[in-house]
């Protein structure tokens, strides 16, 4: 049997709108840290006014009779991570939020909730006034990214969004050396004779409101990297604006993905980059990792890197290398050529194939095909597809051959490419009982043992858009291979 001849049978679909998270800190209210002098988790920062402080019934509770503010410190910043709190009392008399500061403890950046009215945020020369309206158990949600913030109200269905604040101080932080020495504290502003109250506080990463460009972690050969019944697989977490690349792990007998890292990438400029696309590989003999991506950061070129280090868990600064930039005509040179991605990278029969996907300016993105003795460098040109509108390739491993899987065509619904691995002009097409209603999705077929039996996945997307942000797409598809049916 070839790849093409499966025919895959639809298993679900799912969109994981703001349920993805990597927790990395939070406000905890079991004990009284108010009052007890052993411990001081939760400095103070900045104080005006005469303020009451007290830890009840797992609730933060400030009172003032003339009014006062109070800034307690809730740990290190990030400028992608999201922090939300829930109200525990009538915020009418009160303004509550986030405060960043640098390691001055000078006020650069501010989220507040103010009387329950309106968002105000403030950074820079900006100063952003967005009506909305709070009531006691609500949540505030606040996710940061380079160069702007979110700003959801979660009344107990969904977080909603307020809005989205395009702050250009936010890109200071992507430098390590600013966000590192940067702290986030929980400020309160209590008016006379009023009351706050927070039940609730965390920090975390959040894995997007929508989710694309899914492809699994790798060995050398191309077979999946599974531990504990768990493939891992790379995606693109899709912000309102922006987005990161997120790592999940996925039991691919159930709707199971849990959260488990995230990468932003360094070129050697000390910014923190979120770029996304990755083919993460690893090399079983040489004990490493191997990394491409598309920096889209430093001119939609390629960037490659080398890792000790698994990976897979936590969030990761990694550093890459930018491919010297090309410009000259010849499009099978390998070089950073300003519009590649969707690289993939995979060992087959003693060499290293790498596949780019390459923009032609008469007929839009084509794959080519290098092949070197070395995973990240020295490569030179073997084939090119003969028509363009590819996209998410990957080389797949399948009953003792291999094949290269991609999306294609703008025009087209959910068509999806199979070839040969080593001859790109012979095309066939993916099959499946409901297709995915998009376009240009990504062909990751993924064959895992479970029990006895060899089953064979994919997992894919649609362009379906979560905000106005063009890149903003992604449902998740995933179908099972009937003829390897348990």
């Amino acid at each position: 049997m070839k790849l093409h001849e499966l025919f895959f049978q639809r298993k679900f679909s799912v969109n994981l709108y703001q349920t993805l998270k990597l927790p990395v800190g939070e406000m905890s209210m079991y004990k009284d840290w108010v009052n007890d002098q052993r411990g001081d988790p939760y400095p103070v920062l900045h104080r005006r006014g005469d303020m009451t402080e007290q830890i009840s019934d797992a609730s933060y509770l400030l009172t003032s009779e003339e009014g006062g503010e109070i800034t307690r410190l809730l740990g290190a910043f990030f400028p992608y991570y999201t922090y939300a709190f829930q109200i525990a009392a009538d915020p009418a008399a009160c303004d509550m939020g986030l405060t960043v500061c640098d390691r001055a403890g000078e006020r650069r950046i501010s989220v507040m909730l103010c009387r329950g009215q309106e968002i105000v945020v403030q950074g820079g020369d900006a100063c952003v006034h967005l009506p909305c309206r709070f009531s006691v158990s609500d949540t505030v949600i606040v996710t940061f990214r380079a160069g702007g913030v979110s700003i959801y109200a979660d009344h107990g269905n969904r977080p909603e969004l307020i809005g989205d604040v395009p702050l250009d101080l936010l890109t200071e932080y992507l430098s390590y050396r600013v966000h590192a020495s940067a702290t986030v504290g929980v400020t309160t502003r209590v008016y006379p004779k009023g009351k706050a109250a927070y039940r609730q506080v965390e920090s975390y990463l959040c894995g997007g409101i929508s989710q694309a460009d899914m492809k699994p972690m790798t060995y050398e050969d191309g077979t999946p990297v599974m531990e504990g019944g768990r493939l891992f697989i790379t995606f693109s977490a899709r912000l309102e604006v922006g987005c990161y690349q997120g790592i999940m792990s996925w039991n691919p007998s159930l709707c199971d993905f849990r959260m488990e890292g995230a990468m932003f990438f360094d070129t050697g400029d000390g910014q923190c980059c979120n770029d996304v696309a990755a083919s993460v590989v690893y090399d079983r003999r040489a004990r490493e990792w191997y990394l491409w991506v598309c920096s889209f950061s430093h001119g939609h070129v390629l960037a490659r890197g080398r890792l000790k280090g698994d990976p897979r868990y936590g969030i990761q600064i990694v550093d890459v290398a930018l491919l010297p930039t090309w410009d000259g005509a010849d499009r099978t040179a390998f070089a950073g050529i300003k519009g590649d991605e969707d690289p993939d990278l995979a060992l087959i029969d003693g060499k290293w194939h790498l596949t780019v996907c390459r923009l032609e300016p008469e007929d839009g993105y084509h794959y080519y095909r290098f092949v070197s003795d070395s995973p990240l460098d020295g490569f030179t040109f073997a084939d090119r597809t003969p028509t363009g509108g590819k996209t998410g390739g990957l080389m797949i491993p399948f009953e003792g051959k291999y094949y290269f899987a991609c999306g294609t065509d703008f025009k087209s619904r959910a068509l999806y490419d199979v070839y040969p691995y080593d001859d790109f002009s012979r095309c066939d097409h993916l099959k499946c009982n409901f297709d995915d209603g998009g376009f240009r999705g990504w062909g990751s077929v993924i064959g895992v043992d479970i029990g006895s039996r060899k089953r064979y996945f994919w997992i894919t997307f649609d362009r379906h858009n979560g905000s106005g942000y063009n890149w903003s797409y992604g449902n998740i598809y995933v179908y099972e291979a009937e003829e390897y049916f348990a």
